[in-house]
C-alpha cells in the first residue's frame, strides 16, 4: 500500500514545487532593469528619438537629437503577430549601406550582412516558456467605440507610442533594459482595469 502511494506523494511534492516556483517567479521583481550587452551598440536614443535641432556656427540647422523613427520600422510584426520580431541585417543596411559608414557600430553591422550571418542580438523583454503573449493581440484591442484599449493621445491629446505601456519610453535609452515587472500581478492589475475588458482566465495566457 505504501509503495503505491509513494509515487504520489512525489509526484505531489514535485508539483507543489513547481507551481511555488512559478508564483515565486511570477510575483517577483528578477527582471526588472536587466540590460544585456549587446554585440552592437545601437542607440535608440538617436534612432527613435525625437528630433532636436540646432544652428551650428555656420548658421546652418542641424539635428543634435534622433531620427524619430517608429518602432514598427523596425519591429515590423508587432502589430501582425505574436512576435514583434528584430529587424534582418538587410533592413539594417537600408540605410547604413550610405549612411554612418566610418562608424565602428556600423562596419561591424556591415560584416554580418556582408558574411550572411544575422546579428546575435539577446533578447530583453523575455517571458518564461510557460507564458503566452502576443503583441498583435494588445496593439489591436479595441474598445466597443472602436478605439485602442492601450492608448495612443495622453490627458492632454498629444499621440504617445503604444508600445511604452509594457516597453517605456526607450527612446530615450542609450541601452534598452526592462522598466517594469514583468510578473503575473503586473499584468492582472492591467486585465483588470474596468476600460480593459480583457480575460483573466489561466488559459488565457498559460497554454
Amino acid at each position: 500500500m505504501n509503495g503505491r502511494r509513494m509515487p504520489v506523494r512525489i509526484l505531489s511534492l514535485l508539483l507543489a514545487a513547481a507551481v511555488t516556483g512559478s508564483l515565486a517567479y511570477a510575483f517577483s521583481n528578477a527582471r526588472k532593469g536587466y540590460e544585456p550587452r549587446q554585440p552592437i551598440l545601437f542607440r535608440h536614443t538617436r534612432m527613435a528619438g525625437p528630433p532636436v535641432w540646432q544652428t551650428n556656427e555656420k548658421g546652418e540647422k542641424v539635428n543634435v537629437g534622433g531620427f524619430g523613427i517608429p518602432c514598427v520600422y523596425c519591429h515590423t510584426m508587432a502589430y501582425k503577430g505574436r512576435h514583434s520580431t528584430v529587424p534582418s541585417t538587410a533592413v539594417c543596411m537600408n540605410c547604413h549601406s550610405t549612411v554612418g559608414l566610418n562608424k565602428e557600430w556600423v562596419l561591424k553591422m556591415k560584416d554580418y550582412f556582408e558574411r550572411g550571418e544575422p546579428i546575435p542580438w539577446v533578447k530583453v523583454h523575455d517571458l518564461p516558456d510557460f507564458v503566452y503573449y502576443d503583441h498583435s493581440a494588445h496593439l489591436n484591442a479595441r474598445n466597443e467605440k472602436g478605439e485602442p484599449k492601450i492608448p495612443v493621445k495622453d490627458a492632454q491629446g498629444r499621440p504617445i507610442n503604444p508600445c511604452e505601456a509594457c516597453h517605456g519610453k526607450v527612446e530615450q535609452e542609450e541601452i534598452v533594459r526592462v522598466q517594469v515587472n514583468f510578473n503575473m500581478q503586473w499584468c492582472l492589475d492591467c486585465h483588470r482595469k474596468p476600460e480593459m475588458k480583457a480575460p483573466t482566465d489561466c488559459v488565457a495566457c498559460h497554454r
